[in-house]
């Protein structure tokens, strides 16, 4: 018994450190580092084109992730081969993150490829990842479990950040600092790595629920099981209602990730330094945001409480696009940081309290299909107005929507019913 308790909590603590591995990615390639040198780099500052190309590689990206999860899914719960899954994805991610070191300046069409591999990879290993919740944690702890995973992972961007800090600080106007910036590539590639290997080594593979033999008849299997859950869909009809309210968030949270960096040095101002610090402090806010909303949604619940990181998301949205100067944008910042470790973290916690125990790789699939199909369409709508309009600010103002959408929706739910249908 305690050799099994030991067990558990090796394998929670792996779990959260591959969060604590693959933050590094987000918070540098996506949001800070290599959103910014692909604009003022690989694009060049000065073409107009550049917010629409950064879209372009999103939506790219996402629409892959989208087409695979449910199928990679139902995959990984019929072979018991998720952890097998897991580390290939993330290795296919490292490499292209690796890879990112050889994008210079007027290389758009090969940036934009290793980027949408390294963040297709990088997204479908979440599936995986994600279906492990269960097993490292209780019904009890499930929402500080999932709280404790973003908080930890956003000690590692922090981290990573400061890591990086000396590389990131040099001007991207000369030889030096576009060197220094690919080298940042290459620090996040071994970070993201070798962070993950507990995970690797520790977490436990679950046994195969059906006793096919290649590769082949599992992806079939994938297939079926697909097919099964979409045709049985009103049995958990509440649990849909989540998703469809998911895909709207989750569509404005990416957008914001995605443009961040990009918005803060472009429309606000900020020197390459001054956005460094920004994020540095954002990981900092979002560490304790993300562990209290775990413990607030195992006490008042999980629906309740992301309906309440939307109300702060909808005046994070407001402020940005009204942002006039520094200080009320590094205000709006903090806010920001708070939603997007609290509203994840319970998001993830609720999604497995509501998800049918024999198919969590599976309803995770959908979940992350869900986020992954409407993030195509953020970053390239923001992209899209940015050039239409010549303002980021409107563009900013365009993903309102999607976080007054699914706060509708998430009023709508009877998470009691959830869970009953659930069988939990």
């Amino acid at each position: 018994m305690a050799d099994d308790r030991f067990g558990r909590k090796r394998a929670t603590a792996a779990w959260c450190l591959y969060d604590f591995a693959n933050s590094s990615y987000t918070t540098l390639i996506v949001t800070v580092a290599f959103a910014v040198y692909f604009r003022q780099v690989v694009v060049d500052a000065a073409d107009n084109r550049a917010d629409q190309l950064w879209g372009l590689a999103n939506f790219a990206a996402m629409l892959l992730v989208a087409v695979a999860s449910p199928i990679l899914g139902a995959l990984a719960d019929y072979s018991g081969r998720r952890k097998l899954l897991l580390i290939l994805t993330t290795l296919l991610s490292v490499a292209a993150t690796a890879a990112l070191y050889t994008a210079g300046p007027g290389d758009i069409a090969w940036a934009m490829l290793l980027f949408v591999l390294a963040t297709a990879c990088f997204e479908a290993g979440y599936v995986f990842y994600n279906a492990f919740l269960p097993d490292v944690s209780t019904p009890e702890t499930v929402g500080r479990v999932s709280g404790w995973g973003w908080g930890i992972g956003y000690v590692g961007g922090l981290l990573c950040i400061l890591v990086c800090k000396p590389l990131l600080d040099q001007p991207l106007s000369g030889p030096d600092g576009v060197a220094a910036y690919q080298s940042s590539f290459l620090i996040v590639a071994a970070w993201y790595l070798v962070f993950s290997l507990p995970a690797f080594l520790w977490l436990r593979e679950s046994p195969p629920q059906g006793a096919v033999r290649s590769w082949f008849e599992y992806a079939s299997a994938g297939f079926r099981r697909v097919r099964h859950t979409l045709t049985h869909v009103r049995r958990y009809r509440e649990t849909a209602k989540y998703i469809l309210a998911s895909l709207l968030f989750t569509d404005g949270i990416t957008t914001v990730v995605s443009f961040a960096g990009i918005y803060a040095t472009t429309t606000i101002g900020f020197s390459n330094r001054e956005m460094v610090f920004l994020f540095l402090l954002l990981n900092v806010v979002a560490l304790p945001g993300s562990l209290a909303a775990g413990y607030l949604a195992d006490r008042a619940g999980a629906r309740r409480t992301i309906i309440l990181t939307l109300v702060l998301w909808v005046a994070v949205v407001i402020a940005a696009a009204s942002a006039t100067g520094k200080p009320m944008f590094w205000a709006m910042a903090c806010g920001a940081a708070l939603g997007m470790g609290s509203t994840q973290a319970v998001g993830r916690s609720f999604m497995s309290q509501i998800s049918p125990a024999s198919r969590q790789s599976e309803f995770f699939g959908f979940y992350v299909l869900s986020g992954k199909f409407a993030s195509m369409f953020g970053p390239l709508l923001f992209g899209s107005v940015s050039l239409w309009s010549g303002s980021q600010r409107l563009a900013v103002l365009s993903i309102l929507p999607l976080f007054l959408g699914g706060l509708g929706l998430m009023f709508w739910i009877d998470d009691r019913k959830a869970m009953e249908d659930a069988g939990r």
